[in-house]
């Protein structure tokens, strides 16, 4: 139902803007003619629902005072330079009717060659339904994004899962040896046993080795515990790091969310440091890797490479390659759209936000996400980014 609903949206916002591109092409259009001290000289007739007044009353009044004191900036400079430029001005700015309403307007300011007076004429569109389903459209996004990252969380869980199981049950059970070691020796005192060195001695390493696989356990849980806080944690502020450090990260948990459909090799090639989130760089190989694993075909088991290395501009390249079914020609350009997906339902369907999501991380990096796939041989997603600073 969501991705219909953006799809609608998207589909209406494409509509809106192409009515704006050129606002002559298009009725009804208001125009306002203003001097070059900003006093409205006359309105058309189609202006008059911008301002909910009548035309002839709005002749002599100042433009800017009906411009919301918020935009008014904008209304000026634009106005100034369509003047001082002889060039036409776009801007888009908020228009207080007397009534008290508020309407989004989209002005295009036009120079006038007049010899009495410079004169300016401004066309005017209301663009309130225009900006209505942006804020649609921004919460239908946010939305969706909150869902992908839950997703993803939800590919973590369950190999955090995995990973978490091995050490607490040695923990568990190296507790337990000590425990019962303890309490042997214990009702031997007890009940008045004779002491033997030898015997207490074997017995009191038998404990220290149980606690100290006990302990080594315990801190893996803790570091298992310390990298999810990193991914699951908002923060995007950023620090210099090396993305096998993300792959690294990411590869404990995945192994155990995504090893029924196809293993995981990891090539490092060395690479340089880059200036970015630790917990989205994890969340791009969570959801290059996941979606690298279901790419295969039904029963297959397939294998995915992470490589990590230096790119020919001197950063850094992230790629995760499988070697599963391939995308369609017809398809692979729109594999970075929100909410477009693949697969079928019954595959393991999402919501298709995953690769918008990497895309937009990397793009928020000033880096680049790219796609190359052949049907029956595989497909391979290429991350660059920059190199950070030396400094």
């Amino acid at each position: 139902m969501q991705n219909d609903e953006l799809r609608r949206v998207l589909g209406d916002l494409e509509r809106a803007n192409e009515r704006y591109v050129n606002l002559y092409e298009f009725a009804p259009v208001g125009y306002v003619t203003v001097s070059d001290t900003g006093t409205i000289k006359e309105v058309n007739l189609a202006g008059e629902p911008l301002f909910g007044v009548d035309r002839k009353l709005l002749q002599g009044s100042k433009f800017g005072a009906y411009v919301d004191p918020d935009d008014g900036d904008r209304w000026h400079l634009a106005f100034k330079k369509a003047l001082t430029q002889k060039e036409k001005q776009s801007v888009a700015v908020r228009i207080r009717r007397a009534d008290g309403a508020t309407v989004h307007s989209w002005l295009e300011i036009v120079p006038v060659r007049e010899e009495a007076e410079p004169l300016v004429r401004v066309a005017l569109a209301d663009i309130t339904e225009y900006k209505r389903m942006e804020e649609e459209l921004r919460a239908l996004q946010a939305q969706g994004a909150l869902t992908s990252r839950i997703e993803a969380l939800g590919t973590l869980v369950a190999g955090l899962s995995h990973e978490i199981n091995n050490p607490l049950a040695a923990a568990m059970s190296g507790q337990g040896l000590a425990l019962e070691t303890a309490r042997a020796g214990r009702r031997q005192l007890v009940e008045g046993a004779r002491f033997d060195p030898e015997a207490t001695l074997r017995a009191i390493d038998e404990v220290i080795e149980a606690l100290a696989d006990a302990q080594e356990g315990g801190r893996r849980i803790a570091r298992i515990v310390k990298n999810m806080a990193v991914f699951a944690s908002p923060d995007p502020s950023r620090s210099r790091m090396r993305l096998v450090e993300a792959v690294e990260g990411a590869r404990g948990w995945l192994q155990g969310s995504v090893a029924a459909s196809a293993s995981i090799e990891v090539e490092d090639r060395g690479a340089p440091t880059v200036l970015a989130s630790r917990g989205q760089m994890l969340q791009v190989v969570v959801n290059l890797v996941t979606n690298a694993a279901k790419a295969q075909a039904p029963g297959m088991k397939g294998k995915v490479i992470i490589r990590v290395g230096t790119a020919g501009g001197g950063g850094a390249f992230l790629e995760v390659e499988d070697n599963g079914t391939g995308i369609p020609p017809d398809m692979i350009d729109r594999v970075f759209e929100p909410f477009f997906t693949t697969r079928r339902v019954g595959e393991g369907r999402g919501t298709g936000l995953g690769l918008s999501i990497c895309h937009a991380i990397a793009a928020a990096h000033g880096g680049t996400l790219t796609v190359e796939s052949e049907v029956g041989r595989g497909t391979t997603f290429r991350m660059d980014l920059p190199a950070a600073n030396p400094g």
